[in-house]
């Protein structure tokens, strides 16, 4: 019996010839279209696009916001001025923030779990993580629904257990929001977390416990700190997508729990007030500039990751914080004898609860009973039947598919062609389209639904398949860009400088040597955009009208206005879409690493 081992290698075919520096001259136009300059012209579609999806709308909706027939601050000063805007923008930020804490707080054992263990249940953890990133806010919204509600599985298992005699407001209140909000931002703190703590050196932690300090003191005052670029990158990145949450508020919320964009909405949607709405929605989007200017401050990003070196003050701050925390030496610290099953404890727990919500579907999808039940009395069909033999749900199906794929396959190949310029040019503003390109992913939601709406109202293109596409892009471009941009920077450029010393075109050299390498990247990438458009809800409400209502915004209104178990059936459909694009990212990467000869399998 023979053996079998995996040996990792890195490419370096050709780094010998890459030393010799030969430059080689554009021979053709298309040649030309590599050259320094010349890339610029790939990032061409893309700007045009979002120039005129994008940024042309929010150009109009700052000029809405001071009035239409004549230019004045009246919309800004109420807006400013009014008690209860300031109230619900507070409560907003406060919001934000302690969403923002909770994360920290319950993301960080994760993350240390995942440096912890063996790189195989790293591998799953990791998966597990980012699996609820793939699957559709509405559907995790509508989990946390039938967890919490007065007959839900909460409340059933504190009354069966005796510790409560009648049920609790769980849901249509704060807690709800927040529970809700949590689960979804959870991802967004733990992956920049691992990635600053995977560049931690673990013996500076050992030698300060061998110097006499203890292992919860050795953890504060050493590891903690430095892991600062990761806190400071995943708290940012969850305050500023908690400001513009929408979907989540607008379910598990009350009447109380009303959040800033819930208010513009309800400024276009009920009170018919534009331009008082265009104020609040600039108000909003300049906070979020404010803070992602803040995050550039506080954080370095140079292309290393979600997560760079933090500048001095906030290394201060987290210093003295850490100080304070080492000085309380808990009796129960990291270096007792209980200590090991602390982080896998804390950590599976956190797992659990990102992964609980979703896997409930699918014993209620197949109960038999007419209303949603757990655990169910009996498993049917029915309600797959009832989703497959509905017009209604069924055409929804169709248009999210077709306005997805459309959306994919432009996305992809306009995010691919301006990754490559973004990454490979020398021009001047490269810095600037860059921010420009990724803008639409940072800018809430709403606000960017708003101003499209505003502009094509105008060209009759509400309630269209094209529409549907075109503002679907917006959200999907930035997201080609981030991983491709990604995946090219990861690739050795050395064979492909090879090629061209050889004589080989920059097109062709690029198109043999480096495309195969970036294709699990560019795979993952449409990936990503196709979901980006299937499960989008935002925009759908504003874009759809009656003619090309998309299953999300079908799914919005079963939610909003029925209680109809199909959903359920719907949304474990939803789930397993998400599942075969995820692993199927992992196939295509796996095998292009094989390929490449990064991973290859050698007889022992």
């Amino acid at each position: 019996m023979r053996g079998f081992e995996v040996e990792d290698k890195t490419m370096s075919a050709g780094a010998a010839a890459a030393r010799t520096h030969v430059r080689v001259q554009p021979r053709n136009f298309v040649a030309n279209l590599l050259s320094r300059h010349g890339l610029l012209l790939l990032v061409a579609p893309a700007l045009l696009l979002l120039g005129v999806v994008y940024g042309v709308p929010i150009f109009r909706l700052l000029v809405t916001s001071f009035g239409v027939n004549e230019w004045s601050l009246h919309n800004y000063q109420e807006a400013l001025t009014d008690d209860y805007m300031w109230r619900v923008l507070l409560s907003t930020l406060r919001l934000a923030a302690e969403v923002t804490a909770m994360c920290l707080i319950l993301g960080y054992p994760v993350a240390y779990l995942m440096i912890r263990t063996s790189p195989r249940w790293t591998q799953i953890l990791a998966i597990l993580v980012i699996l609820p990133m793939w699957t559709s806010v509405l559907v995790r919204a509508y989990a946390w629904m039938v967890l919490l509600g007065r007959n839900g599985i909460i409340n059933q298992a504190l009354i069966g257990s005796g510790l409560i005699s009648e049920p609790i407001q769980l849901l249509y209140n704060g807690f709800g929001v927040y529970v809700g909000m949590v689960h979804i931002m959870l991802p967004y703190m733990i992956l920049p977390l691992f990635t600053a703590m995977k560049r931690v050196d673990l013996r500076l932690v050992d030698a300060a416990r061998s110097a006499g300090a203890g292992g919860f003191a050795a953890f504060a005052l050493v590891f903690v700190p430095l892991t600062a670029p990761g806190i400071a990158a995943g708290s940012l990145l969850v305050f500023i997508l908690s400001l513009g949450f929408f979907v989540t508020p607008a379910l598990l919320g009350g009447p109380a729990d009303v959040t800033f964009v819930m208010l513009i909405d309800r400024q276009v949607n009920e009170s018919l007030n534009w331009e008082l709405a265009a104020a609040m929605a600039v108000i909003l989007l300049v906070a979020t500039l404010i803070l992602v200017v803040l995050y550039w401050k506080l954080v370095d990003v140079s292309g290393q990751g979600s997560a760079g070196r933090p500048r001095a003050w906030p290394r201060r701050i987290l210093r003295a914080a850490t100080h304070a925390l080492g000085r309380l030496q808990p009796t129960f610290s990291p270096g007792s004898p209980a200590s090991p099953l602390v982080t896998p404890v804390l950590g599976w727990t956190v797992v659990a609860f990102l992964i609980a919500p979703i896997l409930i579907f699918f014993p209620l999808s197949l109960s038999a009973s007419p209303f949603l039940e757990f655990p169910p009395r009996g498993f049917s069909l029915q309600w797959f039947q009832n989703y497959f033999s509905r017009p209604d749900w069924l055409a929804a199906t169709w248009v999210s598919i077709k306005v997805a794929t459309f959306t994919m396959i432009a996305a992809t190949l306009l995010g691919t062609l301006a990754a490559i310029a973004l990454v490979r040019g020398r021009f001047l503003g490269s810095r600037l389209v860059a921010g420009f390109l990724i803008s639409p992913s940072i800018v809430p939601t709403l606000i960017t639904a708003v101003a499209v709406y505003f502009q094509f109202a105008r060209f009759q293109l509400v309630g269209s398949i094209t529409g549907l596409v075109l503002a679907h892009m917006v959200l999907a471009l930035p997201l080609v860009v981030v991983v491709v941009s990604g995946a090219l920077r990861s690739v050795d450029i050395r064979p492909e400088q090879a090629a061209r010393s050889l004589g080989a075109t920059p097109v062709i050299a690029f198109l043999k040597i480096t495309l195969p390498a970036i294709k699990p990247g560019i795979l993952t990438a449409a990936f990503f955009a196709f979901l980006a458009s299937f499960d989008d809800v935002v925009l759908a409400l504003f874009l759809s009208g009656t003619s090309a209502a998309t299953l999300p915004k079908r799914m919005w209104d079963g939610i909003r206005f029925e209680i109809d178990p199909t959903i359920a059936a719907v949304s474990t459909l939803m789930i397993m879409v998400s599942i075969v694009l995820l692993a199927a990212s992992q196939l295509a990467s796996l095998r292009s690493r094989r390929a490449s000869g990064e991973i290859k399998v050698v007889p022992l």
